[in-house]
């Protein structure tokens, strides 16, 4: 981390400004982290944060709140790929245009053309297959075609991608056949009947109280975990064949009716999962009997 500071104009500015510049080898995470310490400060303590091209973010503050600030980043990002440039400023800065900034062409666009949406696969009595849900996720390829070459890189997509998963909890309507939305563990509230959070495998340092389901872990962190004791109602593992190498107490301890097997490209791939006792699956597999499915006469 690069501490720069801008020299100040003539006289005791009114206000300040403290601008946080990511590198390119600064891991989403830490990002995440600094934007949201960045708005904590400018919600506790008088100011505003708003978005810059290239990465950066801008904290507008009185300051003893950038300098507060400035010392809390400091302290998380050192030694990391990120750079804290303070400026003074002469008078208020300006207020960016409401339509400038990636949540504003996020917000531009109908949610549902953000998502993506999984149709899941189940099986009943009798192992008759039967529509049993949606998964519904940030669609990333969407979110970079809104965001443009002004937004592009990770740390912007990971932003984006947390802006439209709560605009879909935001407006999820109860539905007959469950959901599952993928979410943020930070925006986790009361959800509609039948909406089933999935949360990103870092949520099991922390489990919510509320029932959720987990996206992953991948097959390094399936080997090491205990499976008896892996929370979380259901578990979207995507189908690789390395997963075929554990044996069959694991997957009997996991609790294979807690399984959504996803990307099931074939019929193999399927056999497979239904051997283990999987009873759910997405991908074209999944859909093709799907549709045969809609084809039949009621």
């Amino acid at each position: 981390m690069i501490p720069v500071t801008h020299p100040a104009h003539e006289g005791p500015p009114p206000l300040g400004a403290l601008l946080f510049r990511p590198g390119p080898g600064l891991a989403p995470e830490a990002h995440r982290v600094a934007r949201a310490l960045m708005e904590d400060a400018a919600r506790n303590r008088g100011g505003r944060v708003s978005p810059e091209e290239g990465g950066t973010w801008r904290l507008v503050a009185a300051p003893p709140a950038l300098d507060m600030a400035r010392r809390t980043l400091s302290a998380v990002l050192h030694g990391r790929d990120a750079a804290l440039v303070t400026e003074a400023l002469a008078s208020p800065a300006p207020e960016k245009p409401e339509n400038s900034g990636p949540e504003a062409l996020l917000r531009a666009l109908p949610v549902e053309s953000l998502l993506e949406r999984r149709a899941i696969l189940g099986f009943g009595p009798g192992g008759m297959p039967r529509p049993a849900g949606w998964r519904v996720l940030p669609s990333r390829k969407a979110i970079a075609s809104a965001l443009g070459k002004a937004w592009e890189g990770e740390p912007w997509q990971a932003h984006g991608w947390a802006v439209v998963a709560r605009r879909a909890a935001e407006r999820a309507a109860p539905e007959d056949a469950p959901l599952h939305l993928d979410l943020l563990p930070e925006a986790l509230a009361t959800t509609a009947p039948n909406l089933l959070p999935v949360l990103p495998p870092r949520a099991l340092a922390r489990p919510p109280a509320m029932p959720f389901a987990v996206d992953g872990p991948g097959l390094a962190a399936l080997e090491m975990i205990d499976p008896a004791n892996l929370p979380g109602l259901a578990l979207h593992l995507a189908h690789d064949p390395a997963l075929e190498a554990l044996p069959a107490d694991f997957w009997r301890a996991l609790g294979p009716a807690r399984v959504v097997l996803e990307g099931v490209a074939d019929r193999a791939a399927l056999e497979w999962g239904l051997a283990q006792g999987f009873a759910r699956f997405t991908g074209p597999q999944a859909d093709r009997l799907l549709a045969a499915l809609r084809q039949r006469p009621r």
